[in-house]
């Protein structure tokens, strides 16, 4: 039986780490060949991830008049002098080599403009296939009156794979992504608020995530049976 190529690569690396195996996502990725075994499936445990709006964006929701809130069990974070929101994360999966997963999001980002109205960026789904994060966009306030509920592309992102890793030994991952707003994001805040406090092209959040990824050495232990 012939050894697959990214398990020559990998093997040889995790007995050289210093402190144990460290493989990068994209790296590890590189010596993947999909045709002879998939890339192991890393299964998520206790996580969460901050969104951090740019400065830009931090500028326009002050401009509007709109406070970044966070939906419990998401709470509100300080981060080198950002007002961001932390998102616990409770479980998901995904591949090693990020061509594929889904990782839910617990709780939410809330705008809330002065006067009382707000939006609700809830029930967050990374899918990282197509590289969207879905979810419910809900309004409240004197304008919004009853709307319903809709499922949207909330943001669209883009992993930054120099800051995003996973070390086997340890289980445990880390990981940094561009968020732009969804269009239909875009629109549930324009709706509400008569004009989006964030730009429709662009990054608007600084997305970082990190935590307990337990299942990932077991994953990789079992690709490594004959």
């Amino acid at each position: 039986m012939s050894v697959p190529r990214w398990i020559r690569i990998a093997v040889p690396a995790c007995a050289l780490a210093a402190g144990g195996c460290v493989l990068s996502w994209a790296g590890a990725a590189a010596g993947v060949t999909p045709s002879v075994l998939p890339a192991p499936q890393v299964k998520v445990g206790k996580a969460q991830t901050d969104l951090c709006p740019t400065a830009a964006v931090t500028q326009a929701l002050a401009d509007q008049g709109v406070t970044l809130e966070a939906k419990s069990p998401g709470i509100v974070v300080d981060s080198d002098g950002r007002r961001c929101v932390r998102l616990p994360i409770s479980k998901g999966e995904f591949a090693l080599d990020l061509s594929k997963g889904s990782v839910p999001a617990d709780g939410g980002i809330v705008f809330r403009k002065a006067g009382g109205r707000s939006v609700s960026f809830t029930d967050v789904v990374f899918d990282f296939g197509s590289h969207r994060a879905n979810g419910t966009a809900a309004a409240d306030g004197a304008k919004a009156g009853r709307a319903p509920r809709q499922s949207v592309e909330l943001f669209s992102f883009a992993f930054d794979v120099g800051k995003t890793k996973v070390d086997l030994a340890k289980g445990a991952a880390e990981g940094a992504a561009a968020l732009s707003l969804g269009t239909a994001g875009h629109n549930a805040l324009q709706d509400a608020f008569g004009t989006s406090p964030l730009p429709s092209q662009g990054t608007v959040f600084d997305a970082t995530a990190g935590g307990d990824v337990a299942q990932a050495a077991r994953a990789l232990s079992r690709a490594l049976l004959p």
